[in-house]
């Protein structure tokens, strides 16, 4: 049962992921329009805060609820030429200023964007100046407006779910998606089309085909109409002149420049009334921070390649631990078995010779007590691995779960 709740979770953050994504190309609209209305106009315009740190909240409007909770989180950091996003889970279990502890997807419900910005400021420990609040139809109106964008789809999706009220039918071939295409777009996902690898890569084709001929062939008369729609979707407190000089300092951003990184956190069930949310790493989040938005040359999981082996011989204990640091955001490039299955001690054999990768993946929580060591204090392993095609090539590190080895609960997937 706890499996199936991960899986739901998972596909649920994926989602909101790439509704993220699309939101951002709204809120890109946003800065373009309303900055050209401003320099039309000739205002005095403030020193610009390089990079610029811009708190992006989608709110989904939902049928009779009383209030508006976030359902897409994101910091968006840009300098001139380089775009980078970092988005938080909505089940974020964060402190709040009066102490208590809820979801941060409550602190818009709450206290609106004000709010909002001063608890993920709080919990980052990044000053967070700016705000800026999507609607979800906006996305889908502003494709529209300049005419929708041209992908190539390999196969035919289709999907609906009558709770959401969501329907995507979208045939294979070269094609111009509406907005309401395009939307549907980023949000699918299933096994057949790669699952969440899948998703990615639509979401980044999209993002391409978008800047590709998405924003150059907007014309001066579109603009109007553009800023006029954007006012209705769109609100925020970053003054229109700004957001046109940043607009400008966009122009020509390739899609290599952008980089998309999640918050890591362990997800929790408890029984009724607390149920489900995702339990915050301050360590890792805070070193993802520093990488990504502070630009400090310090080293995250995604950056760490690791090969997990079971020389345990206990069935499905490499997959379980390799799919767990996937999620925990490392790079595992292989699972499988190990040259033998007697191991009485695992280990983690530095393959990279970076201590802090090692360092970092030696923080992990790990149940049991793993022996870091390098190839030439343990050359026999290295040998017998080698003889079963196992290398340390492209590899920053090779862990061998031993017979000393035990799961953590929330390793187990049962």
């Amino acid at each position: 049962m706890r499996l199936i709740r991960r899986r739901r979770r998972q596909q649920r953050s994926g989602q909101q992921r790439a509704i993220g994504l699309a939101l951002f190309l709204v809120f890109l609209f946003a800065f373009s329009a309303a900055g050209y209305w401003w320099y039309k106009n000739r205002v005095e315009s403030p020193p610009l805060e390089d990079p610029l740190n811009v708190l992006v909240l989608g709110i989904d409007r939902i049928e009779g609820a009383k209030a508006q909770r976030s359902d897409t989180i994101l910091v968006a950091s840009l300098r001139e030429g380089d775009l980078r996003l970092l988005s938080l889970p909505r089940d974020l279990h964060v402190k709040y200023p009066d102490g208590r502890v809820d979801k941060i997807n409550a602190a818009y419900a709450h206290g609106g964007a004000e709010l909002a910005r001063q608890v993920i400021s709080g919990f980052l420990g990044l000053a967070l100046n700016y705000y800026t609040v999507l609607d979800y139809d906006g996305f889908e109106k502003l494709i529209d407006l300049v005419g929708g964008v041209t992908v190539t789809v390999p196969q035919a999706l289709k999907y609906t779910d009558n709770a959401q009220k969501l329907t995507i039918d979208i045939p294979a071939g070269r094609q111009k998606l509406n907005g309401r295409a395009a939307l549907g777009y980023v949000r699918y996902r299933d096994d057949k089309t790669g699952g969440d690898l899948g998703r990615l890569q639509r979401q980044r084709q999209l993002w391409e085909a978008f800047l590709r001929e998405g924003l150059p062939k907007i014309s001066l008369s579109q603009w109007q109409e553009i800023v006029s729609t954007a006012q209705q979707y769109i609100k925020t407190n970053i003054a229109p002149v700004i957001i046109y000089r940043w607009a400008q300092k966009l122009q020509g951003l390739k899609p290599e420049a952008v980089q998309i990184r999640q918050v890591p956190g362990e997800p929790v069930c408890k029984p009724k009334p607390v149920g489900c949310y995702v339990e915050p790493d301050p360590v890792r989040t805070a070193q993802l921070v520093n990488k990504l938005i502070r630009r400090l040359d310090v080293v995250t999981a995604d950056e760490v390649r690791v090969k997990v082996l079971n020389g345990a011989g206990t069935a499905g204990l490499a997959r379980r631990v390799g799919e767990r640091l996937q999620y925990e955001g490392f790079n595992v490039v292989h699972i499988g078995n190990a040259d033998r299955l007697d191991y009485a001690q695992s280990y983690i054999i530095d393959t990279s010779g970076n201590a802090q990768k090692i360092k970092l993946l030696m923080e992990r929580r790990w149940r049991s007590s793993l022996k870091a060591v390098r190839p030439d204090e343990v050359s026999d392993i290295i040998k017998g691995l080698a003889a079963k095609g196992v290398t340390g090539q492209n590899t920053d590190a090779l862990v061998i779960l031993g017979q000393d080895f035990q799961l953590r609960e929330d390793d187990s997937g049962s």
